[in-house]
């Protein structure tokens, strides 16, 4: 039986491939016939309801290409709840955008949080995913992209008009 505990353990394994780069164990953890609900970021295509396969190649090819992006990628879990066979990761990522990926190579740190929601199997295995990434703010730091004018009186004001 899989607890509340080894449920995380599994979270806390697939996010240590992101810091490591070693994508081996993601075989033992992610199952074949997982689905992502999380599109990549920018990804404007319409995604079905019951997401897009998302196994352990996938997986492994999503983090090679953050890591090609961001050599330096570090990702820290600040959080991690947990119920039934779902846990909640609210994560921090940190790195410098050099290569090829989702953030222009502009070499500016970016800094940034993110929520993912996994459903772990009985088995132990990552079988959903579901993100919410903050990909404008990695993207203003980086300076792929200029913020938005804002007149002075509206500065303080929080009006973006």
């Amino acid at each position: 039986m899989t607890t509340t505990q080894s449920r995380k353990r599994v979270v806390e394994r697939w996010f240590s491939a992101f810091n490591s780069g070693d994508t081996s164990q993601l075989a033992e953890i992610h199952d074949a016939e997982c689905h992502n609900h999380a599109p990549g970021p920018f990804d404007s295509t319409v995604w079905p309801v019951s997401g897009k396969a998302f196994g352990p190649d996938e997986a492994a090819s999503t983090i090679n290409w953050l890591r090609q992006n961001m050599p330096d990628l570090n990702v820290r879990i600040e959080s991690l709840l947990g119920e039934a066979d779902q846990v909640v990761a609210w994560i921090r990522a940190t790195g410098t955008p050099t290569g090829p990926g989702p953030i222009p190579p502009t070499g500016r740190r970016v800094d940034f949080a993110q929520a993912h929601r996994f459903r772990i199997s009985e088995h132990g295995r990552i079988v959903e995913h579901w993100a919410v990434r903050d990909d404008l703010l990695s993207m203003l730091q980086s300076g792929a992209i200029d913020p938005p004018h804002r007149s002075t009186a509206a500065a303080g004001s929080g009006d973006l008009s």
